[in-house]
Order: structure tokens, then C-alpha cells, then sequence
């Protein structure tokens, strides 16, 4: 019975909704990267430090959030994809979250 509580309360929330919010965590997260690379802090992801090296991270960290929030707002609709929605909107808010930790710590 829970499972369906949880099931119906994501249900109202719309896929534009939860794709709006994973660009504006991931925007937010383009800009503490950002900041923490004026610090010295490296990039923590393979594939975007490789970017970065030849100067494209902001291009390719934009092209990737916008990625996957056009397949969250798409892929939304089918009850089997969103928890799996919220779960990449989660792991950005983490990611945005340990930025603020690890930045305040350097501060």
C-alpha cells in the first residue's frame, strides 16, 4: 500500500517539472565546478576532465545535462522510469551538495 502512495504522489509531478529541476541543480553544478577548479579541486568525473583538457567542459557539462533532462521530461511518462528520474535528480543534488561541503571546507 505504501509502495502505491509513493507511486500516485509522483505520478502528479510532471516530467517538465523534474527535467526543469535537474538543469537547474546541473547548471548549479557547472558553476561550483567551476568555482572549485579556481581553488585547484580537479574534475571528479573521467570523461569531463578529458573534456576539460582540451578546453571544452563547459560545452560538454551543458550538452550532457541537457541530455538527460530532455530524456527525464521524455522517458517521465512510463510509471517504471520515474523513480529513475528521481533517482538522477538525486544523485545531482548529492553532487551539488558535496560541492557546497567540499568548497566550504576549502574557504
Amino acid at each position: 500500500m505504501r509502495k502505491l502512495a509513493l507511486s500516485v504522489s509522483l505520478g502528479k509531478v510532471s516530467g517538465g517539472f523534474v527535467a526543469a529541476l535537474y538543469t537547474a541543480f546541473g547548471v548549479t553544478d557547472l558553476w561550483l565546478s567551476l568555482a572549485a577548479f579556481r581553488l585547484g579541486v580537479s574534475e571528479g568525473n573521467p570523461f569531463l576532465a578529458f573534456m576539460g583538457q582540451h578546453g571544452l567542459f563547459v560545452p560538454a557539462k551543458l550538452v550532457l545535462t541537457a541530455i538527460t533532462a530532455a530524456l527525464i521530461g521524455f522517458l517521465y511518462r512510463r510509471a517504471r522510469a520515474q523513480l529513475i528520474c528521481w533517482g538522477a535528480l538525486l544523485v545531482m543534488v548529492m553532487v551539488d551538495v558535496y560541492h557546497v561541503v567540499s568548497l566550504s571546507a576549502r574557504l
